[in-house]
């Protein structure tokens, strides 16, 4: 992963970041751990951070937008997003930065964040009249790990379920996925039950009736070749569901942050909302939304 990718979980920015970002944040708990905090030594919890737009009303029931940070399953980056998520709270939609266990908070791999990314969408089903959003209209967003953890939550074979709701997304947004856990790829090493690993690994769980899905990737990401992401999309086109595929040509592994490249931001962006408003989760855009719209 590409190093302006990596700030360290206490670091005083991140932490300065995240508090000026996610400004009037509303946190609700969606998941206790059977763990200790390594910081406080408190029982260990997840929460999911919401963000409102200025004219909800509390009886509405919104779109809501799901955010799963990436750093590798390893490194807790809750604010990567919230640039995305703002635009978004703006155009009407409730988001969502969500936070799952990583190995230096948790000791935890890959599977537990898996198990998180569904715990999340079906905590949120089952809590839709209370925080608001439309059970039925849940799009799930993630980058790296994220990314993998979210498509995971869609395709895998095993699902939360309660049995009114499940933890299937309706849609998802995906930058820079991590689709490959098999024996081939490097994240096998970091699954303890190897098994599990290959039993997941997205490129091993394409089927149909798939939610409506883009992928956004750089054409120099070292993480996963673009061209193993084209193919997937492919093969997932050839089981009749919606996936589309949108490559950056310049785009590194980390090609989307607006702090990396505010034109590849602008444009990622763009298109997300283009596809959301597509499949009637929002109202299209109205003009004067972006930036190309004053050209």
């Amino acid at each position: 992963m590409e190093p302006e990718t990596i700030i360290e979980n206490n670091s005083p920015t991140l932490l300065m970041r995240e508090q000026e970002l996610l400004k009037g944040e509303v946190i609700h708990t969606y998941k206790n751990l059977d763990s200790l905090d390594i910081n406080t030594g408190e029982p260990a919890k997840l929460d999911a951070h919401f963000l409102y737009p200025e004219d909800f009303k509390e009886d509405e029931q919104r779109t809501v937008i799901v955010f799963y940070h990436g750093g590798k399953w390893d490194n807790q980056m809750v604010s990567q997003f919230a640039p995305q998520a703002l635009h978004f709270v703006i155009r009407g939609a409730v988001v969502v930065l969500a936070e799952y266990r990583v190995s230096s908070l948790h000791n935890s791999t890959p599977k537990e964040s898996i198990e998180d990314a569904q715990s999340l969408i079906l905590w949120l089903r089952e809590n839709h009249a209370f925080v608001g959003i439309d059970p039925h209209k849940i799009i799930a967003c993630g980058a790296g790990s994220g990314a993998h953890i979210a498509l995971c939550a869609a395709i895998n074979t095993d699902v939360e379920d309660n049995g009114i709701f499940d933890s299937r997304p309706n849609a998802l947004i995906l930058y820079s996925a991590i689709i490959d856990t098999t024996k081939k790829s490097a994240a096998y090493e970091l699954f303890e039950d190897k098994q599990e690993a290959i039993k997941t690994s997205p490129n091993r769980c394409i089927k149909r009736n798939a939610p409506p899905m883009i992928f956004y990737h750089g054409a120099s990401d070292q993480s996963t070749p673009i061209a193993t992401i084209e193919q997937f999309t492919k093969k997932m086109q050839r089981k009749k569901n919606i996936c589309m595929f949108y490559p950056f040509k310049q785009g590194t592994h980390s090609f989307f942050n607006f702090n990396v490249n505010q034109q590849n931001f602008v444009q990622s962006l763009e298109s997300s909302d283009c596809f959301i408003a597509e499949h009637e989760f929002l109202p299209e855009a109205p003009e004067g939304t972006f930036i190309g719209d004053y050209k």
